[in-house]
């Protein structure tokens, strides 16, 4: 008889450690959950200022490339502009020494050979 009291005394000791384990893998759990609800919750709450700014990021790169597109085109236009004026500048010269050579006063001529 005396055996079968420490079996129900082991048995019983068992029961409650596994009760105590049990509860603290429960208060675990549910602190885990309580961390994980308040991080989301943060996340949720920073989201839509991310969200923003990511827009304006978006919006600022569109017109970075718009203005880029921009000068590009305004150097096109440049480079035009400066080849004509070349030329016209050239058109000019090549008309000066004509005269010089038509002119038998002018003392810029070019010294035929």
């Amino acid at each position: 008889m005396d055996t079968w009291i420490w079996i129900v005394i082991v048995v019983v000791v068992l029961l409650v450690v596994a009760a105590i384990v049990a509860m603290g893998m429960k208060k675990r759990h549910e602190a885990g959950r309580e961390k994980a609800a308040t991080i989301r919750t943060e996340v949720a709450q920073q989201a839509p200022e991310l969200r923003k700014r990511e827009a304006e990021t978006q919006g600022a790169e569109a017109e970075a490339a718009r203005m880029r597109a921009e000068a590009e085109q305004l150097e096109l236009a440049a480079q035009e502009e400066r080849a004509r004026l070349q030329e016209e500048q050239s058109e000019l010269d090549d008309r000066l020494r004509k005269a010089d050579r038509l002119d038998p006063d002018s003392t810029s001529r070019s010294t035929e050979g």
